[in-house]
């Protein structure tokens, strides 16, 4: 019997994004359609809009001091 997937808490995708912006400490903006893609393929089952998400993100990288790429595409 195949395992159940399980819907990522909002806890998991703040780590991811901590994750991905400590990876990428070197790079002096980061790109909202790039995190989000990235979040995305991580977590496919990620119940948060595109909206939320964005803003997760942003929040995440202006409290680590990067420059927003706001660049993300309209739905």
């Amino acid at each position: 019997m195949p395992a159940l997937a399980q819907t990522p808490t909002l806890s998991d995708v703040r780590l991811a994004i901590v994750r991905y912006l400590i990876d990428n400490v070197d790079h002096p903006s980061v790109s909202i359609s790039e995190v989000s893609r990235v979040v995305r393929k991580m977590f496919p089952f990620c119940e948060l809009t595109d909206w939320e998400l964005g803003d997760l993100i942003a929040r995440s990288a202006i409290g680590a001091g990067f420059a927003i790429d706001f660049d993300a595409t309209a739905p």
